[in-house]
């Protein structure tokens, strides 16, 4: 059974709408050494398996494998004190949920894993368009080339100064996959 397969059976969901206010860049308020923190003690919680590294606090991305064919990237701020974005990329599908949720968890405790679980497979089903889901203040996009075989969520600021709503979100603000990641070999 195929990522696509197991994430389409999850119901449909909504974008949430946000007010916009013009705001300097935003950034995720968490440096990449206490998002890994709070992503470990968000997986023991849950009785997960799931960990990542204590990432050192430098600028640029870092990446983890929480398990096989699951890796979670982190793009520190220039300060390195702050993540610009967040990525989770599955080529398999044992423990590619978990970790997502485990991910939006550590940065949003208040985050609704149910809608965002029924937000990824409405949008691998191509039961939605290109939109992202908004939730306090934050963007999820679901990345699923056709091409190739992966699935990916990066969760960023919103920023309602530059898109009014979150398809023009999604379509003007592409994705900034490292190259590493795009080169990932297939599990």
């Amino acid at each position: 059974m195929n990522l696509t397969t197991v994430l389409v059976t999850l119901s449909l969901a909504s974008s949430v709408a946000v007010s916009s206010t013009p705001v300097e860049k935003q950034l995720l308020a968490i440096s990449p050494r206490d998002f890994a923190q709070q992503f470990n003690a968000v997986a023991h919680d849950a009785g997960s398996k799931l960990t990542l590294p204590d990432f050192r606090i430098k600028p640029g991305w870092h990446r983890a494998t929480t398990s096989e064919g699951v890796s979670v990237l982190v793009r520190a701020a220039h300060t390195g004190y702050a993540l610009d974005e967040v990525v989770v990329v599955c080529r398999a599908v044992e423990q590619c949920l978990m970790t997502i949720c485990t991910t939006a968890l550590a940065i949003d405790a208040s985050v609704d894993p149910v809608l965002l679980q029924r937000f990824i497979a409405a949008r691998i089903a191509a039961q939605l368009g290109e939109v992202a889901l908004v939730m306090s203040g934050l963007v999820y996009l679901v990345v699923s080339p056709k091409d190739d075989d992966y699935v990916a969520l990066v969760i960023r600021p919103y920023l309602p100064q530059q898109e009014l709503s979150a398809h023009t979100q999604a379509t003007l603000r592409p994705v900034s996959m490292p190259v590493h990641v795009r080169a990932m070999p297939q599990v």
